[in-house]
């Protein structure tokens, strides 16, 4: 028996490894983005419908979930996971202390505060993923869905922190500014509908508005366009698999007797 026969190819052209197998697996695992979107919706629906503490403390499990689950669906780097894991720990312990120890209006605020700071890590993440995908899926769609809530759920948060800083005066004619009427005021800022009903009061407020609709245009554009984008490359994956496995079936191939050609029968 020779060397060859014995030592595995060096060269890549052998049979792959255990681990490199395992890790082909799981980059080439779906991506779990609808419970994403579910998990975010719920939690909106939560916080447009309550604003009792025990239903901002679900809120802050479920989106810290909602990340969590981002992250394990995106597989990030060792460190960023780490990282992430720490804010995620760090988010939980500061809005129960917070609860526990401050006033509600506080508590609001530090919530708000960590809430900001899960959803912006959470979006980035689905940003990412999106961004770099090359195909069309059901799961591409989800994560895209899911960072528009995102994006009116962390401005809502950002605005409850104006709120809190400003001393309770978030909107014009003394307008109630509570968790409610913020998600409400962030969305409709969204989506650029302008009711009108709510206008925020100080310059502070106006502007990060302002900065809401304008990132909320350049989020649909950049994310139907490069959704536009890989459709096509969907399409074309499935002809050259098609034309691939048309080319691998077998062609019998018989002598005609009558001369010397060979004709092939599919």
């Amino acid at each position: 028996m020779t060397t060859d026969d014995t030592e595995p190819a060096r060269d890549g052209s052998g049979p792959p490894s255990r681990a490199r197998i395992v890790a082909r697996v799981r980059r080439a695992a779906p991506d779990d983005y609808g419970y994403v979107l579910a998990l975010l919706t719920a939690s909106y629906v939560l916080f447009v419908f309550s604003t009792q503490p025990w239903v901002q403390v679900l809120v802050v499990v479920l989106q810290c979930g909602a990340l969590a689950l981002a992250v394990r669906t995106s597989q990030p780097g060792p460190r960023l996971a780490l990282t992430i894991r720490v804010v995620i720990v760090l988010g939980l312990i500061a809005s129960g202390l917070s609860l526990a120890l401050l006033d509600d209006e506080a508590a609001r605020g530090v919530t708000d505060a960590v809430l900001a700071v899960v959803l912006l890590v959470t979006l980035v993440i689905v940003l990412d993923r999106v961004l770099s995908r090359t195909s069309v899926t059901l799961h591409s769609i989800a994560a895209a869905l899911s960072g528009y809530l995102l994006l009116g759920m962390l401005f809502s948060n950002v605005f409850g922190v104006a709120t809190w800083l400003q001393g309770g005066e978030f909107f014009a004619d003394g307008e109630l500014a509570d968790g409610p009427a913020l998600h409400y005021f962030s969305f409709t800022t969204l989506t650029t509908l302008g009711y009108g009903d709510l206008t925020a009061a100080t310059n502070a407020g106006r502007g990060l508005a302002t900065f809401e609709a304008l990132v909320a245009q350049v989020y649909l554009v950049t994310i139907v366009a490069r959704l536009v984008a890989a459709f096509p490359a969907r399409q074309a994956s499935r002809e050259a698999a098609s034309s691939d496995e048309r080319a691998a079936e077998p062609v019998d191939r018989t002598v005609d007797r009558t001369g010397d050609r060979t004709v092939d029968e599919a």
